[in-house]
Parts: structure tokens; sequence; C-alpha cells
């Protein structure tokens, strides 16, 4: 049993929570919100074969098993593959683009643990959560990678504050040396996830989750990250041409705001524009072209409706506010995405790939969501992919073979690759 918050304001400055009603400045207090699925699909190391609409004749392998909760995946120079257990490790596949990879069993070491910690509340998300490769990783062996702090407790909400974070290191082989902090957010209750994009202007960009509870109206103020894709130069200095460098008692990294649950972040290979996967509530999962100082909206304005059944807003793009790519009813819960830009696929070039943890809030149907764009970076057609593993999908990245490897967030989550059935 499980629920989660957030929807709709009511005329007397109430808002709608699941089951419940409370004051803005109040925290909830919700009925549980049943969550149903399907039961779960052993996932069998020998290939799987599949159809596509354009690419046909797909071949998927279990590559990696084992792990706890993926939610990133990052490739080596040499074949190599960093992966993310949520909140708790990094680990390394070794020859993850060969025909035999090997997940070591060791973690690397020097990754921020937090795994014994007190007065920890299960919506409390703490430790590591996104990690990429310097663009000039091969000579100077930095990555980056966001996580969550916890910071002291608040005894009146009993509640863990965590700062999101930003972070370099330097991977030195089965370690992180030479640690450092580059952008810290405000210590706050309810923290989620982030994501992080490198772009081609010596910038990197960073998803930043709105709050789960307490300051629900935080995406639409300017004094935090929370509910921001942020940017930085890569030394954590920051661009004067950022929408509000300058501006008294906003954060000056932010380059986007109104944002709910951005957790993928891509870049499109024709145009360069920045694409952000975005969680709805239920409902109203978004795509947006992120754009310099725009609102997005949240949470004043959404697609989606609440986790306890509500009607639709009558504005989901209220004036003032940018209005998504595409929206999703029902929900698809997206994660990573990536545009695919090589060409052992020939006919998905420059296809975005969504990880779908799951669709119409059940359980057991996480996919791979193919779409194809024209070249003004509009929808043309949509492709659910690997349905049938009922897995919940988190990440997706190009290998550097031009192969597709997915990885899931399950307590057994695995890597998949995707390859032409005729190679």
């Amino acid at each position: 049993m499980a629920y989660r918050a957030i929807s709709l304001f009511t005329p007397k400055g109430m808002l709608v929570l699941g089951a419940c009603v409370v004051a803005l400045s109040s925290p909830a207090l919700c009925a549980d919100v049943e969550e149903v699925g399907l039961r779960p699909v052993p996932v069998a190391d020998a290939p799987y074969s599949f159809d596509s609409a354009e690419q046909h004749d797909i071949r998927v392998q279990v590559i990696a098993r084992g792990l706890a909760h993926g939610y990133s995946l990052a490739f080596l120079p040499g074949g190599d593959a960093l992966i993310v257990e949520r909140g708790a490790r990094l680990r390394l596949l070794r020859g993850a683009t060969s025909a035999k990879p090997e997940l070591l069993p060791t973690a690397i070491a020097g990754v921020p643990d937090y795994s014994v910690q007190d007065h920890l509340h299960p919506d409390d998300v703490l430790g590591i959560q996104d990690i990429a490769l310097h663009p000039q990783f091969a000579s100077n062996g930095l990555i980056y990678f966001t996580y969550n702090k916890p910071i002291t407790f608040d005894a009146k909400a009993g509640r863990l504050t965590v700062s999101s974070i930003l972070a370099s290191a330097r991977l030195d082989g089965m370690r992180l040396t030479s640690v450092k902090d580059i952008m810290v957010g405000e210590p706050v209750i309810g923290a989620g996830g982030s994501r992080i994009q490198f772009g081609a202007d010596g910038v990197v960009f960073v998803s930043v989750g709105a709050l789960s509870t307490g300051d629900i109206m935080s995406a639409q103020r300017l004094d935090n990250i929370y509910g921001k894709v942020l940017r930085l130069r890569l030394d954590g200095s920051i661009p004067a041409d950022n929408p509000f460098f300058g501006r008294k008692g906003a954060r000056a990294e932010i380059l986007t705001y109104g944002h709910r649950d951005p957790l993928g972040l891509a870049i499109d290979p024709r145009s360069g524009a920045l694409i952000a996967s975005e969680h709805g509530p239920q409902g109203g999962d978004e795509l947006n072209h992120i754009q310099p100082g725009r609102n997005y909206g949240w949470p004043t304005s959404t697609y989606g409706n609440e986790y306890g059944g509500s009607p639709l807003p009558h504005a989901p793009v209220a004036p003032g506010t940018q209005g998504p790519m595409m929206t999703w009813l029902p929900a698809i819960a997206p994660a990573g995405i990536a545009f695919y830009d090589a060409t052992r696929f020939a006919h998905w070039k420059n296809n975005l790939f969504i990880a779908s943890a799951r669709r119409g809030q059940i359980n057991g149907t996480g996919a791979i969501i193919r779409v194809v764009f024209n070249d003004k970076l509009q929808e043309l057609r949509q492709e659910v992919l690997l349905d049938s593993l009922h897995q919940r999908f988190k990440d997706i990245r190009q290998g550097p073979d031009g192969l597709l490897y997915a990885l899931t967030d399950e307590a057994d989550s695995i890597v998949v690759r995707l390859a032409p059935s005729a190679e």
C-alpha cells in the first residue's frame, strides 16, 4: 500500500491530496491508495526475439542481473559501464559491450553512503542518484554524480531534511577520489530524484524533482533548486547568460522552473534542443522542450489528476506557462531518455527512447517507448517495446557499439541489450 500526494487547488486555498484535503501550510495525513499490478514474469538469460514497426527482428538479452533498484547507466570509453543502484552503490559492469559482460561483486568505493541513518522515513530518498562522464573523461577521468545528503532531523515534521547535490570526482580504478560538491541545494523535506546531461557548450544541466511533501509551491519559486532544471559550467560556476543570473532572491543556476519530477534529460542530435521527460501525478506525464526562463506550470498546471482520483484541472496550461511537447494519458512513469544517433538500427535514427516504469498506475506494465519525430520535433508516432518482460524500466542508453542498453528498477534489477537479430 502507498499513497502519492499532489494535485488540485480549491477556491479556499486548500490542496487535494489523494483521499484528503489539507491547508497548503500543513502536513498531509492521507489514506493510502492501493497499488495493483500484474504478477512478475521471470526474465531468462536466453535471448528474446521482438518485432518493431520499422526496425524488424530485434534480439534482447539480459547481460547483467542481481542489481538492487537500478537508476542510471553510463558507458566508459573501453566498453565497461557504470551502474547506479539508487541511493546505495555504484557498480562496474566489466565488458558491457562484449559477448560476456561481468558484473563485479565489489562496489566502487568513495560514493557517499547513508545506508545507516537514524530517523529515516519510507519516503526519504538518500544517497547517489544519477551519474555521467565528463566530456573529456578519457583524458581527465572525471565523473559527475548527484546525491541526496541528510542534513538534520526536523522534530516537528518527524523527517530528515535533505540537500540535493551535484558533485564531481575522479574515477581511479575501483574508487572515487577527489570528491567535490559543486552545487548544493537547500535543506528540505521530501527531496527526490535528479538527472545530469552535458551540453555542447561547456555546460552541464541538472534536473531536480519538486518536493514530495511540505512546501509544494517551492517549484514555482526561484529561491531554491527543487522542481527546476539548472545550468552550470563544468567547474560549478554559473553562466552570466542564465535567465535569472543577478536577480535578487533567485538561484542563478536556474534555467527553467515549475517541474514536478523531471527524471530524464537528453539533447536532440538534429536541433540541439534539450528535452526532459517528466512525471505528472496520476496521468499527465510529459515530454518538455527546455527553453530558458520558462515556467512549466507545476503544481498549478497539469494534465494529470490526483492519485486518489479527481477531475482534471480546467486549465492544464495556465497563462504564462509553457505547455509540454507531448503528454501521456494514462501515465507511463517516464525516467531516463536517449536519442538514437548511431547506425546499427538504421530505421531508428533520431528516434527518442524512453524508459517507462508502468502504464496507467498498473505495476508490471513497464516498457521502452519509442517516439518518432519530424525535423521540427513534432510527434509522428510512438511504439511500445519490451512490455512483455513486465519490468520497471528506469534508464536507457546508446552504447559505444551503437546498440541500446536498458536498466530496470527492481529488487533484482537487470540490464538488457537490444541488437538486430541478423547480426
